[in-house]
C-alpha cells in the first residue's frame, strides 16, 4: 500500500530513484564472549579498523585537491581528533581486554558512556558534537564489518545509471565534502532543519530533499522506488506501476525544464516593459563562487561571513578572513560582493566565541549580530580591516546584521572608520568611499526606516528573521512552522515600507531572505517596487525567467491592492490570482 512521509522540503524539485538506504552500523550487533587467546586479534582487528578509517578521511582531504578552505579543513581535522581520542579508541581496548568481548561490543559500550558524557554538556554546539563521535563511530564499525562507506557508494552510484536517491539518518560533514563531487538526485534524512549542514548543502547543489522524516530508516529499504516532492517536503513509496510511470513523466518535465534554464543564462534580467532587475546570488563559503557565476549573477547579495566561523575549535584571523573574501571579491571580477559582518548567535552557532556563562533563555533576541560584534571590538575590527583590505580588490559593500535602530549603525560606522585609520597606519590599501549598510531583518528597522536612511548607504532586507521577529515565531520550531507565512499583511507592509522609504531617499535596497528565490513571490516583490534580489544561485534562472515574462507596471496595480487585504489566504488567493494572469497569453 503507498505510503507517504512528511518532513521539511529543501527547494521546489521532484526526484524518483532507487533507495540507496545509509543505515547505521550500530543496528543488531550481538555481544561476543572471547577466550583469553582470542583477545589479541580482536584487539588487532579493532586496530585495523581504526587504520582504515585514518586512511579514508586521510584520502578524502587529498581527493579534495585545492578545494579545502579552513572551514572544511576544520571538519575534516575534527573528525581525525576524535578518532586518536583515547576516550574512544584506548578505552575501547580497555573493554576488550577486560571484558573479554568482541570490538563491535566494545566500541558500542564506549560510545554510550562518552555520548552521556555529551549530554551533560551545557553548550548547545558541543553538546551537538556527540554526532560527530557517533558518526566516527560508524566508520569504524562498517570497516570491521568490511562494508562500503558512503565514498565507495557515490562511486558506485556514478557507474550506475539506474538514478539513486540517498537515504540516511544523518549526513555528517565530511560525508557532505563527498557529496558535492558526486551526483545523487536527491537526498532525504530523518534528522535535520531548514537551516542545517544538510539543507544548505541541498540548495548549494541544487538538489531536490526532505530533511526532518521521523520514521524514515524504519519505512524503506534498500533499492525502494521513493520519490521526493522537496516543495511539499514529502516523501512517497510502495507506488504502483501506474504511480511510477506519472511521477516518472514528472520528472522527465522537471529535469526538461532545469535544461531549458540554460537558455536565460546571457538574456537580460528585464521585464516586459523594460525594468532591469539585479538577481545576486547568496553564498556561505568561497567555493560556492562557481555556481553563482554558472548561473549568471549579477554580483553576490550576501556572504554569510559566519560560516568562515562554524564548525572549528579556534577562531579565523583577519589574514585567513581577508584571503577568503579577497578570493571571492577577485573571482567576480568587478562585480559587487556584499559582505555581511559576523551574524552569529541564536540558531548560528559559533564554538569558538564566548556568549556568556548563562544560557539565555530567548537566544534569538539576546547577544548576537550586530550587538555582540560591538560588545567585541576586537573581534570585529579584525573582520572589518579583512574586508576593507578585500575592498582594494573589486566592488565590497559591508553589511550590518540586525540592526535595531540608528544607534547600532552609528557605532558600526566608527568602528569601520577606526579599522581604516588602522590600515592606514600599516600602509594597506582598501577602498576609503565603501557601502556600508543594513540589514533590515528587525520590525523596529523597517518601521522606522527613515530615521536609519542617513546612517547607511544601501538596504537589504532580510526576510527570514524579519518573518521570525514579526509573526513571533521560531522558525527552527518545528510545532510552530505551520505559522511562517511571507504572506501576512503585516509582513508584506514592513517590505513596502522600507523599499518606499529607501526609494524616496535614493537609496539602494536588496531582499536576501528566502522570498527571494521563491518564483511564486517574484511578482509579488516586484509589484512592490523591489529591484534587487539576492537568492541561492540555483534559484536566479528560474527567477529571472519570471521577471522576463512579467509587467512591472500592472503588477503595481495589482499588488497595491493585495496590501489592503486583511489576511494571509486573501493575500494568496489575490496573488494565485496575479500569477495565473500573467501566465495566460492575450
Amino acid at each position: 500500500m503507498a505510503w507517504t512521509l512528511s518532513g521539511v522540503g529543501i527547494g521546489d524539485g521532484l526526484a524518483m530513484g532507487k533507495a540507496w538506504v545509509l543505515a547505521s552500523a550500530r543496528l543488531d550487533l550481538p555481544r561476543r564472549r572471547l577466550e583469553a587467546d582470542q583477545v589479541e586479534p580482536e584487539l588487532k582487528r579493532f586496530r585495523e579498523a581504526v587504520r582504515i578509517v585514518n586512511k579514508e578521511l586521510s584520502g578524502l582531504k587529498e581527493a579534495m585537491g585545492q578545494e579545502p578552505s579552513a572551514e572544511v579543513s576544520a571538519l575534516l581535522e575534527l573528525q581525525a581528533i576524535i578518532l586518536r581520542d583515547p576516550l574512544l579508541v584506548a578505552a575501547t581496548e580497555q573493554r576488550i581486554q577486560h571484558d573479554r568481548c568482541n570490538a563491535e561490543w566494545g566500541l558500542l559500550q564506549q560510545l554510550e558512556a562518552v555520548s552521556a558524557q555529551f549530554d551533560e554538556i551545557e553548550d548547545p554546539y558541543l553538546r551537538e558534537r556527540k554526532a560527530d563521535v557517533q558518526q566516527i563511530v560508524d566508520r569504524i564499525l562498517r570497516a570491521m564489518q568490511g562494508e562500503a562507506g558512503l565514498d565507495e557508494v557515490v562511486r558506485k552510484n556514478n557507474d550506475d545509471d539506474g538514478g539513486w536517491i540517498l537515504v540516511a539518518k544523518d549526513i555528517s560533514p565530511s560525508d557532505m565534502l563527498i557529496l558535492r563531487r558526486h551526483r545523487f538526485l536527491g537526498f532525504v534524512t530523518e534528522t535535520g532543519s531548514a537551516t542545517s549542514h544538510t539543507a544548505i548543502l541541498a540548495r548549494s547543489l541544487g538538489l531536490p530533499a526532505v530533511v526532518g522524516v521521523s520514521g524514515l530508516l524504519n519505512q524503506i529499504a534498500q533499492n525502494d522506488i521513493i520519490v521526493l516532492k522537496s516543495k511539499e517536503g514529502s516523501v512517497l513509496g510502495a507506488l504502483n506501476a501506474e504511480d511510477q510511470s506519472v511521477y516518472k513523466g514528472q520528472q522527465a518535465v522537471y529535469a526538461d525544464d532545469l535544461r531549458a534554464l540554460d537558455d536565460f543564462k546571457q538574456l537580460a534580467s528585464c521585464s516586459l516593459d523594460g525594468v532591469s532587475v539585479l538577481l545576486m546570488a547568496n553564498i556561505d563559503l568561497p567555493n560556492d563562487v562557481q555556481i553563482a557565476l554558472d548561473r549568471g549573477c549579477d554580483g553576490i547579495g550576501l556572504f554569510r561571513s559566519e560560516f568562515l566561523f562554524m564548525n572549528r575549535s579556534s577562531l579565523p584571523g583577519e589574514e585567513e578572513q581577508f584571503q577568503a573574501y579577497s578570493a571571492v571579491v577577485k573571482a567576480m571580477a568587478g562585480r559587487p560582493v556584499t559582505i555581511r559582518t559576523l551574524d552569529a548567535g541564536a540558531d548560528k552557532e559559533v564554538s569558538a566565541l564566548s556568549f556568556g556563562h548563562d544560557k539565555p533563555a530567548n537566544p534569538a533576541l539576546a547577544s548576537r549580530a550586530i550587538r555582540y560584534s560591538l560588545q567585541s571590538p576586537d573581534l570585529f575590527l579584525s573582520q572589518l580591516r579583512a574586508m576593507l583590505r578585500a575592498s582594494a580588490f573589486g566592488q565590497v559593500k559591508i553589511l550590518i546584521p540586525m540592526v535595531s535602530g540608528p544607534s547600532e549603525m552609528i557605532s558600526a560606522r566608527e568602528m569601520v572608520q577606526q579599522a581604516m585609520t588602522n590600515l592606514r597606519a600599516k600602509g594597506l590599501a582598501f577602498n576609503p568611499k565603501i557601502s556600508v549598510g543594513a540589514m533590515i531583518e528587525v520590525p523596529s528597522a523597517a518601521i522606522a526606516i527613515d530615521g536609519l536612511i542617513a546612517h547607511m548607504d544601501f538596504a537589504s532586507i532580510g526576510t527570514n528573521d524579519l518573518i521570525q521577529y514579526t509573526l513571533a515565531i521560531d522558525r527552527t520550531d518545528r510545532s510552530v512552522a505551520h505559522l511562517y507565512n511571507p504572506l501576512h499583511p503585516a509582513i508584506l507592509r514592513l517590505i513596502d515600507q522600507t523599499i518606499r522609504g529607501c526609494n524616496r531617499a535614493n537609496l539602494p535596497v536588496s531582499l536576501c531572505g528566502e522570498m527571494a528565490g521563491d518564483t511564486d513571490l517574484t511578482r509579488l516583490l516586484l509589484g512592490l517596487g523591489l529591484r534587487e534580489f539576492s537568492m541561492h544561485a540555483t534559484e536566479i534562472l528560474k527567477v529571472k525567467r519570471v521577471v522576463r515574462d512579467s509587467s512591472v507596471a500592472s503588477l503595481s496595480r495589482g499588488v497595491g491592492r493585495l496590501l489592503k487585504l486583511p489576511d494571509a489566504a486573501l493575500v494568496k488567493s489575490g496573488l494565485n490570482a496575479i500569477n495565473a494572469k500573467a501566465l495566460r497569453p492575450d
